[in-house]
């Protein structure tokens, strides 16, 4: 009776012991047969399934993701440099034809903080004739016109500087 203990004793660790042991030539491991589900796929698309109708789209490699990084911090850049030309620019805003002048200063966004970008008037100029015969309420109501219209015309000139990136990320995302 000890003898048939000590022998299903040895079979059962042997069994067992396949899971955690190297594979040896003449043996042939289930484990190994089992195809893995998991796939990286780091230096290429990941293949289309030949059984889907039409093919599933492919999804990009790891080349393919370091590739759209790189393209994202160049428009990054971009970015940064024509908010800069933008932020050195003057930009005008009149009212009362042409007796109020403001400057507007364009200023960047300050991302994640202030993902907007703000303008701030840094300069009034008025008439001297003008100011001495209009009143404070129509002064008042000028003053905002020009503002306003320093704001319109900032908001345009970023609108034209900001086409040419926005060009660049279509052709990035695959739109033209």
């Amino acid at each position: 009776m000890t003898k048939l203990a000590t022998l299903a004793t040895i079979l059962l660790t042997a069994a067992s012991t396949t899971a955690f042991s190297t594979s040896r030539p003449g043996v042939i491991n289930q484990n190994a047969l089992q195809s893995s589900t998991t796939s990286l796929n780091l230096f290429g698309s990941k293949p289309k399934d030949p059984d889907a109708e039409g093919g599933a789209p492919a999804q990009p490699g790891m080349m393919d993701q370091l590739a759209m990084f790189k393209k994202a911090q160049e428009l990054a850049q971009k970015k940064n440099q024509l908010d800069k030309e933008l932020a050195e620019e003057k930009i005008v805003g009149t009212a009362a034809d042409g007796k109020i002048e403001i400057s507007i200063q364009y200023i960047p966004p300050q991302l994640p903080v202030n993902p907007t970008p703000g303008y701030e008037a840094t300069d009034v100029s008025i008439d001297e004739e003008y100011l001495a015969e209009v009143s404070a309420a129509d002064l008042s109501e000028a003053l905002v016109e020009a503002i306003r219209n320093g704001e319109k015309t900032a908001t345009q000139k970023v609108g034209e500087k900001y086409k040419s990136l926005e060009e660049d990320m279509k052709k990035i995302m695959g739109g033209e």
